[in-house]
């Protein structure tokens, strides 16, 4: 059966991430799942993972004065940085597939490792570093992952700096030691801090980069090749939309979702 390709249609990072969370949630309920390739960009913002302290990875003023938005994902793993510049791949899948594995390090070694692949075919020196789950270019990283494996769905995204603003993304990410601090939720304040790296972007460690449509395509080859199935461009379901506005309005539109709460406001709840 073919899989569904989704290409890029909402620019906000809350809604989008939105729509990350409602492609896992509505398909680990569906009793025939589809296996969707998914191309997406946001406006500026940063995006730490589910088990994150906002307070430890973003600079929050300088987001405030340069209109980055901060936003939390469903899955783990660490803080990201995300502009137009930077193309991001998401692969929601069928346990089912006999091509689909059921834990993060192999889901990351095949589907990351494909990407890294595809981009090779264009002239992109890349390799996969599966110490880290990610791709590089060098000893530089040009992508971070993340994942959630439950309830018969295999599920991954990624990041991909193609011409990125690197001054912003660093600035951003380097948290001020004295800024307020944040729980994660009513109940927890311990953090699980991002790991350190160096990273570039495609039009910087390159000489010529290619094209962003050559880009997307070698990241929808890269799949087509390793599953041996086609990509047929679709769109969301009635039910993934009306999941994702669900999950905007409960959660991702919501500070205390992406930010936390104020720590001295959790000595009086």
């Amino acid at each position: 059966m073919a899989w569904r390709l989704l290409e890029n249609g909402v620019f906000d990072i809350q809604r989008s991430l939105a729509v990350e969370e409602a492609l896992a949630v509505t398909n680990s309920e569906a009793q025939a799942k589809v296996n969707t390739l998914r191309l997406w960009r946001v406006t500026d913002a940063v995006v730490i993972g589910r088990f994150q302290c906002v307070h430890k990875e973003a600079d929050i003023d300088y987001c405030n004065q340069n209109g980055i938005a901060i936003a939390r994902r469903f899955t783990g793993g660490g803080a990201v940085f995300h502009d137009m510049g930077n193309l991001n791949f998401t692969l929601c899948m069928d346990q089912k597939e006999a091509y689909v594995a059921k834990t993060l390090p192999t889901l990351y070694r095949n589907f990351v490792g494909a990407v890294a692949m595809g981009l090779t075919d264009i002239g992109v020196p890349a390799r996969f570093d599966k110490q880290r789950s990610c791709i590089r270019i060098g000893k530089k990283k040009i992508t971070g992952t993340a994942g959630w494996v439950k309830r018969g769905i295999s599920f991954i995204h990624g990041t991909l700096l193609i011409d990125s603003n690197l001054s912003h993304l660093e600035r951003s990410l380097r948290a001020p030691l004295d800024q307020p601090q944040y729980l994660r939720d009513k109940r927890r304040i311990r953090c699980m801090e991002s790991k350190q790296d160096i990273v570039t972007s495609l039009s910087e460690a390159l000489d010529e980069c290619p094209s962003d449509k050559e880009i997307a395509n070698a990241i929808a080859d890269s799949i087509q090749s390793f599953t041996g199935v086609e990509l047929v461009l679709g769109k969301l379901s009635d039910e993934e939309r009306a999941t994702s506005h669900a999950l905007y309005q409960s959660r991702y539109s919501q500070s205390e979702w992406n930010l936390g709460i104020p720590y001295p406001e959790s000595n009086s709840r």
